[in-house]
């Protein structure tokens, strides 16, 4: 009989664990999906693509480009503040990603829709 007790004891702590490791894995899926779409870090990937682009066409720009611009390098300093700009997008999302609680509608004014 303790047994028979002692296996429905061990069977009941395997049904808490596993019950336990599949909600982790349910949070972890649903805040992997919610940084995939984060939109600061496709915002902040096409400012640093734009942003080396730029740089790179500033660096070797010829003098004639230059003398356009009044003697300024135009698109290195525009690659470059563009490129900042993607950097500070890219590491606001990684300092603070998403969290499924923010996505969640808290708008309580609306009628929800059924």
């Amino acid at each position: 009989m303790a047994d028979s007790d002692s296996d429905s004891d061990s069977e009941r702590q395997a049904r808490e664990q596993i019950a336990a490791a599949e909600e982790a894995e349910a949070r972890d899926r649903v805040s992997g999906m919610a940084s995939l779409f984060d939109l600061r870090m496709v915002i902040g990937g096409l400012l640093a693509l734009y942003g080396v682009i730029l740089t790179v066409m500033g660096v070797f720009a010829s003098d004639q480009a230059k003398a356009k611009a009044a003697g300024i390098n135009i698109n290195l300093w525009a690659g470059l503040v563009i490129l900042a700009g993607g950097a500070v997008f890219l590491a606001w999302a990684r300092l603070r990603p998403l969290r499924a609680e923010d996505l969640q509608d808290t708008d309580t004014d609306r009628p929800k829709a059924e």
